[in-house]
C-alpha cells in the first residue's frame, strides 16, 4: 500500500520550487555538462525530495540540469511535514549516497519508461552488506515515511538504490520506482554514478550547532563488548599505549585533553599516576545528557593543579581534532594544548588517519562492515557520517598534512605510526601564539556550547591562571 504521508508529484512545476539555504554539494563546469547530458539521455528517473513548506531539500544540481535542458518540471517527494535542518542534511546525503551501493535485490518490475509503485512483498534481498546504511536510511523512512525511489530493470534487478529496497523490505513498506530496459540499464547506471560534483560543509559551521555531533564524541575511546556492559571497558587507543605508557612514570603530571569518558586517566590514577582529564561533552552513564557538574569539577581541578604546580609535563590529545566541527575549533583546541605544555614538556596526538581510511575504503572489508566511510568526503578532508541515527563529522588527516597542521603550534613535530588507522605524533617546544589567539580559544574550549545556547561560564579562573602561565613561558623561550 502507497503511502499516505509522503505525496509523490510526477510533474511539479520547476518555478515554484524553493532552494534550501543549505546545499552541500558543489559541481565542476564538466560535471554539470555531463549531469544535462544525463538528463537528455535518460529524462529524471530520481525524484528530487521536496519539504513540507515546497523547500528543495535534496536534488539542487538536477534542478538546474533540469532547468539549463528546457524542462519545466521534476518528479516530487513531498514530505509530509517540514523537517529540520539536522533532518535536511540527512536527506541531502542519503538521496546522493543511494546511488553507489552494493546490496543485490529483486522484485516485481512495472512497465518500461513508467512510475510504479512495487509491492513489498516483492521484493527478495539476495545480498544485504551495507547495514549501517540501511540503518540510516531506516531512521528517516520511520520519521518521515517512504521518501524514496528506485530504479529497476525490465528483469526485477534494482540497479539503482538497492539499499533503500531493502529497508522498505524489512519496514513494509511499498517502494517507488522506475522502469527500464535491461540492456539500457548499465550506461543510466554509468551515467548517474558518476562524479558530479564535491561535497563543502563550510556552511554547517555557521548553521547546525556545535554540541550536535560532540555529544557522540564521549564513546570514542571505549570499546563496546560484554566486558563494557559489566562495566569492565577495553582500552584501546593507539596514542596512550604507543606513545604515552611505554616511558610514563608516576611522577609525570599529565593532562588527558578531550578525554571522552576518561576511561585512560581513571585506570591510571588507581595506579597512582598523576593524570587528569578534560571532556566538555562528558555525559552520564548511559545517556545523552550532558554532566555539567562532572565537567565543571574538571575546569576545577585542572585550575588548581596550574596553580599549585604550573603547565603539564605531557599533554595527551586523542581523536579530538579528528571530531572538530570547523577549522576554527582546530585551532582553539591546538591553541589550548600549546598553552598547557611546559616549555619543555609534550604533547602526543593522534587523529583519524586519512592515507589508511582511503586503503581500508577500497578493500573488500569496507562493503561488510560499513559502506557510508568516506562516502561524503570534501575538499578538505571532512567526511560525514551517521552514528546512532545522528549525523557527525570527521575531519581527517594524512601524516604530511598533520606534520603541517602541528607545526604551526610547536617547533618539533616527530611523526609516528603513519601507517595505522591512527596517525600520530608527539609535538615539544610550543610557539608562543598571539595573546588574543590564547583568550578566544580559553573561551571556546573551556565554555563550550551546549543545547538550548547554554554555556556554564565557570571557566574564568583557569582561564586567567593559564594566561598567566603562558605569558611566562613564552617570555622565558623568546628570551
Amino acid at each position: 500500500m502507497k503511502s499516505l504521508d509522503v505525496r509523490f508529484d510526477p510533474a511539479y512545476p520547476l518555478a515554484k520550487l524553493r532552494p534550501a539555504e543549505y546545499n552541500p554539494r558543489r559541481l565542476s563546469g564538466d560535471a554539470f555538462v555531463r549531469l544535462q547530458s544525463s538528463l537528455r539521455r535518460h529524462g529524471v528517473v530520481k525524484p528530487v525530495i521536496l519539504n513540507a513548506d515546497g523547500t528543495l531539500v535534496a536534488g539542487h544540481q538536477r534542478t538546474k540540469g533540469l532547468k539549463a535542458v528546457g524542462l519545466e518540471t521534476t518528479p516530487a517527494m513531498i514530505l509530509p511535514q517540514k523537517v529540520r535542518l539536522q533532518d535536511e542534511i540527512k536527506f541531502n546525503l542519503l538521496h546522493n549516497r543511494v546511488e553507489t551501493e552494493s546490496s543485490v535485490v529483486y522484485a516485481e518490475p512495472g512497465p518500461i519508461g513508467q512510475w510504479c509503485w512495487i509491492p513489498w512483498q516483492t521484493i527478495e534481498v539476495e545480498k544485504s552488506k551495507n547495514l549501517p546504511f540501511q540503518q540510516a536510511i531506516g531512521f528517516m523512512t520511520a520519521a518521515h515515511g517512504p521518501w524514496g525511489s528506485v530504479v529497476i530493470d525490465d528483469q526485477g534487478r534494482i540497479v539503482l538504490n538497492a539499499e533503500y529496497a531493502a529497508v522498505a523490505k524489512s519496514q513494509r513498506f511499498d517502494v517507488l520506482a522506475w522502469t527500464v530496459a535491461s540492456f539500457d540499464a548499465g550506461q543510466l547506471v554509468e551515467d548517474l554514478t558518476g562524479e558530479y560534483g564535491v561535497y563543502d560543509w563550510s556552511g554547517l559551521e555557521e548553521q547546525a550547532p556545535v554540541w550536535n555531533q560532540h555529544i557522540v564524541q564521549p564513546n570514542r575511546l571505549r570499546e563496546h563488548s560484554s566486558k563494557a556492559k559489566a562495566d569492565q571497558v577495553r582500552y584501546k587507543s593507539e596514542v596512550w599505549e604507543r606513545l604515552v605508557l611505554p616511558w610514563l612514570t608516576t611522577s609525570h603530571r599529565v593532562v588527558d585533553f578531550g578525554a571522552g569518558h576518561g576511561d585512560y586517566a581513571r585506570h591510571l590514577r588507581a595506579k597512582g599516576y598523576r593524570v587528569q582529564d578534560y571532556e566538555p561533552y562528558r555525559t552520564l552513564k548511559g545517556k545523552y545528557s550532558l554532566d555539567i557538574r562532572t565537567i565543571v569539577g574538571q575546569l576545577r581541578g585542572i585550575e588548581r593543579e596550574l596553580r599549585a604546580n604550573g603547565l603539564y609535563e605531557v599533554v595527551v590529545l586523542d581523536s579530538v581534532i579528528n571530531a572538530t566541527t570547523s577549522l576554527d575549533y582546530q585551532h582553539w583546541v591546538l591553541t589550548t594544548v600549546n598553552a598547557l605544555c611546559a616549555p619543555d614538556g609534550q604533547v602526543c596526538v593522534g587523529t583519524r588517519n586519512l592515507e589508511r581510511e582511503m586503503a581500508y575504503e577500497k578493500s573488500e572489508h569496507s562493503i561488510s562492515r560499513d559502506s557510508t566511510r568516506l562516502s561524503f568526503l570534501d575538499a578538505h578532508n571532512v567526511d560525514m557520517r551517521f552514528v546512532k541515527g545522528k549525523w557527525q563529522r570527521i575531519r581527517y588527516h594524512t601524516p604530511e598534512s598533520l606534520r603541517g597542521l602541528l607545526s604551526r603550534y610547536f617547533e618539533e613535530v616527530e611523526m609516528s605510526d603513519t601507517s595505522r588507522a591512527t596517525v600520530k605524533a608527539v609535538c615539544r617546544k610550543p610557539r608562543p601564539l598571539p595573546i588574543e589567539d590564547y583568550e578566544k580559544a580559553f573561551s571556546e574550549e573551556f565554555n563550550m556550547p551546549y543545547p538550548n545556547e547554554f554555556r556554564h561560564g565557570k571557566h574564568e579562573g583557569i582561564s586567567s591562571i593559564l594566561i598567566e602561565l603562558t605569558k611566562e613561558r613564552n617570555s622565558t623561550m623568546e628570551g
